[in-house]
């Protein structure tokens, strides 16, 4: 699969095989070096072992994190 594909599946919240996050999924990084960011997941900056995504946090930064990295945030 390239890498569009992965982007425009992401994109169109359709599933991605080990992929746990969807297009807009509101998350908190729990670990690594953004850890206590929140924000939403807007895009998917590589594939592998542990997917890394985009995160436009809610300090206006957009951060690269790791699926390891992040939770879903419970409101």
């Amino acid at each position: 699969m390239e890498a569009l594909d992965f982007h425009n599946d992401f994109l169109a919240r359709r599933p991605i095989p080990g992929v746990l996050f969807k297009h807009n999924d509101y998350v908190r990084v729990v670990t690594g070096q953004y850890a206590g960011n929140t924000g939403s997941l807007v895009g998917i900056h590589y594939m592998g072992a542990d997917p890394a995504f985009v995160l436009e946090a809610e300090s206006g930064l957009d951060l690269v994190v790791l699926q390891s990295e992040v939770g879903r945030f419970a409101v």
